[in-house]
């Protein structure tokens, strides 16, 4: 606001600072205002934050929970499947390679009953071939929740009729799926 001359009663031009001092109360009043929002919305911020972090964590530990037990089931059921899907005896081959079968998933299903049925049986039943597999130990390789691959090591005992049986030992990656709460072979591969 411009200052008035005491003598004249006339605008002198000069800026008393009025203005500016109104300006600063009214800013100060703003701020003060602003300040008081900031301190009610911090503690919902906070909350807000809070509640995401430990949804985000709770998630994590859900899934490492699954993924943890979709290792150990997965271990299992290869430690346990790999024998039935390798093992047969003559007197039994047909019941035996349906067992086989049983174990598989997905298109290795059609790709083992192919070697089963063109080499397995006709050459086990040519010359009674039996053959019995035990895992001596297992491990996992890599897992996801429903895809875990286990390498297996084996012993295998195979006898030609009356003959003097041969053991060998072997490695092989098995592909393990969940299919419908089973963990099931969905492949097989030699290392």
């Amino acid at each position: 606001m411009s200052a008035l001359d005491a003598d004249t009663g006339k605008d002198t031009g000069k800026d008393t600072g009025n203005d500016a001092g109104q300006d600063v109360e009214q800013d100060a009043g703003d701020g003060a205002r602003r300040t008081a929002a900031v301190r009610r919305l911090a503690p919902v911020v906070a909350l807000v934050l809070a509640a995401a972090l430990a949804g985000t964590a709770a998630f994590g530990a859900h899934r490492a929970a699954g993924l943890t037990t979709a290792r150990a089931d997965a271990l299992a059921a290869a430690t346990a499947r790999v024998p039935d899907l390798l093992s047969y005896r003559a007197a039994s081959l047909e019941e035996d390679l349906d067992r086989a079968l049983a174990q598989t998933t997905g298109d290795f299903t059609a790709d083992y009953q192919r070697i089963l049925e063109d080499a397995v049986e006709p050459t086990a039943r040519k010359r009674k071939i039996s053959t019995a597999a035990v895992v001596s130990a297992a491990g996992v390789v890599s897992a996801d929740r429903d895809r875990v691959v286990v390498l297996v090591f084996l012993t295998q005992t195979t006898t030609a009729g009356k003959s003097v049986p041969a053991v060998t030992g072997s490695r092989v990656e098995v592909t393990m799926v969940e299919v419908d709460g089973e963990w099931l072979i969905a492949g097989l591969d030699p290392v």
